[in-house]
Formats: C-alpha cells, sequence, structure tokens
C-alpha cells in the first residue's frame, strides 16, 4: 500500500481557488453530508466512487475529507494505489474545514432523513 500525503486547510482552499484539475471529497456518511458540507465538495458513495475511477484523469488533485483521519488516510492510499498521485487528505477533517471556512452549506431537515434512510 501506498503512504498517503496530508495537506493543510489553507493549501486545500488555494488549490480549489485555482479551480482546475481538483475535486473536494466527502466521505463522511449521507446523513453527515447532508447536514452539512463544502459546496464544491462531492459525497463519496459506492456508485461515485466507481464512476470517479473508472472516468477521472490521474493527474486531478484529489483532496479528502471525512469525520476520522484513518479513515481518510485509507481512501487516499486507496486513490494512490488506484493511479491518482495528487490526492491528500485534509489534515483535521471536515471539523478544521469548518472551523477555517465558517461555511455550512445543508438541505432541509426532512430531506436530509429521507436520503441518509433511503439512499
Amino acid at each position: 500500500m501506498s503512504d498517503f500525503k496530508c495537506i493543510s486547510v489553507e493549501h486545500a482552499e488555494a488549490l480549489l481557488r485555482g479551480g482546475e484539475n481538483v475535486m473536494l471529497l466527502d466521505i463522511r456518511d449521507a446523513r453527515a453530508y447532508c447536514q452539512g458540507h463544502d459546496p464544491r465538495a462531492i459525497h463519496l458513495s459506492d456508485t461515485t466512487l466507481r464512476s470517479l475511477v473508472r472516468f477521472t484523469p490521474r493527474q486531478v488533485h484529489l483532496i479528502v475529507y471525512g469525520d476520522e483521519a484513518p479513515a481518510s488516510a485509507e481512501m487516499v492510499r486507496f486513490f494512490s494505489d488506484y493511479g491518482f498521485v495528487n490526492s491528500y487528505s485534509l489534515d483535521g477533517g471536515y471539523a478544521a474545514w469548518q472551523a477555517r471556512r465558517g461555511q455550512q452549506a445543508g438541505m432541509p431537515r426532512r430531506a436530509a432523513l429521507s436520503l441518509a434512510a433511503h439512499g
């Protein structure tokens, strides 16, 4: 298995401001994603993971965040093993992202609960 790389919130934000060849991936469960996420983030479900691996150019920068560092690190190793050389785990995860950015995009509670229950 490959080593994983970490990225600070500041560096991640700079990459995202550049706009090209960067994807922000939220690996938290559907309920957490629906309750709040960065509007640029893609929720990494099984379906989006398969599509990403199949269709995304390997030079794209992948920034992964979640609630727990081991889960993000494992996902970054997975991407690295599939040839994504610019994949990073966000230092501090979603909590650090929120603390730095102070933004939250959420859906109405009823819609979030329905999506979490039914996928």
